[in-house]
């Protein structure tokens, strides 16, 4: 289901995307990383019709809620994915005003740590894709994060820091801040201004193109496939089921591709067409063409050959 303000980036013919066209207009463009219900990102989109709005989430129950609040509002548009490799994948240089994360979850566990949004590599990614002087903002109840992010952000030189406050008077609060605010505790801000440019190797960039072979296949290796690994590098490919239709010749297997942390659930098809066999994506299951997912099509059929 596609919800109304909802994209889906993989579905475009190209990445990074081009912000004007998906927009309609060439308004700057804000990003708020972990919308949840669309309170503040609404209000900010409310109060700013002259700036384009674009939120990220990994809930779709958030994604419903959100949607239901914004539906209205011709200036945001909504994307289901971690963050982190859609601020890299989805913007290009230079082309996103400011970047707001709203009380993230801090992942304090040493174990966590590869989880957190305040990264160095997040941050590298945020001086590519913010235009000279643009901001990051933070708003968390916990000190440390405030003081990591900081440390992280500038440590490159990328970043400077313009403001870290405590208990700030915001002009846009969450639920979650009002609310913590009433109970006296304490809340912190930071804002960082980009002051250097960031090169950043991306895994998508261009064309968007569906992976395929054509080749000879020995069928009898189809039922040794389900709980193979391939591993190349960076990539790993899981194989996690093959499944044979009953009307024909054509296989389905179901994969779990990573490239690093960045992990993607999907399917190949496979049918015999002209002699040969053709292996590719399914289109329904559409994931990111990044280098571990069009590998997986030339692992298998390696495999299968």
């Amino acid at each position: 289901m596609l919800y109304v303000k909802e994209i889906r980036p993989s579905e475009f013919d190209y990445l990074p995307l081009n912000w004007s066209e998906v927009f309609g207009n060439s308004h700057s463009v804000v990003v708020e990383i972990g919308f949840g219900s669309g309170e503040y990102l609404f209000e900010l989109a409310r109060r700013y019709p002259e700036k384009n709005f674009v939120g990220f989430e990994v809930s779709i129950t958030s994604m419903k809620k959100a949607n239901n609040r914004l539906r209205e509002l011709d200036n945001v548009r909504l994307v289901i994915t971690d963050a982190r490799f859609g601020m890299r994948e989805f913007f290009g240089p230079r082309t996103v005003e400011k970047v707001i994360m709203n009380f993230p979850i801090p992942w304090d566990k040493k174990s966590h740590e590869r989880r957190r949004v305040i990264v160095p590599e997040f941050f590298d990614t945020l001086a590519n894709v913010l235009i000279d002087g643009g901001l990051f903002e933070l708003a968390t109840d916990v000190r440390w994060y405030a003081e990591r992010a900081i440390e992280t952000g500038v440590e490159k030189g990328y970043f400077q820091l313009v403001e870290f406050l405590k208990n700030p008077d915001r002009e846009v609060k969450t639920r979650y801040e009002r609310k913590w605010l009433s109970y006296g505790r304490d809340i912190f801000s930071v804002t960082l201004k980009k002051v250097k440019h960031a090169e950043v190797e991306r895994l998508i960039g261009g064309p968007h193109e569906m992976p395929h072979i054509k080749c000879w296949v020995e069928e009898s290796k189809f039922s040794e496939l389900t709980g193979k690994v391939f591993k190349d590098g960076n990539k790993v490919v899981v194989v996690k089921g093959v499944y044979k239709s009953v009307e024909n010749d054509a296989y389905i297997i179901k994969v779990i591709s990573s490239d690093g942390d960045f992990q993607q659930h999907y399917y190949l098809v496979v049918y015999p067409e002209d002699g040969e066999w053709i292996i590719k994506l399914d289109s329904a299951s559409n994931p990111y063409r990044t280098p571990a997912v069009k590998w997986s099509v030339k692992a298998i059929a390696n495999y299968v050959r």
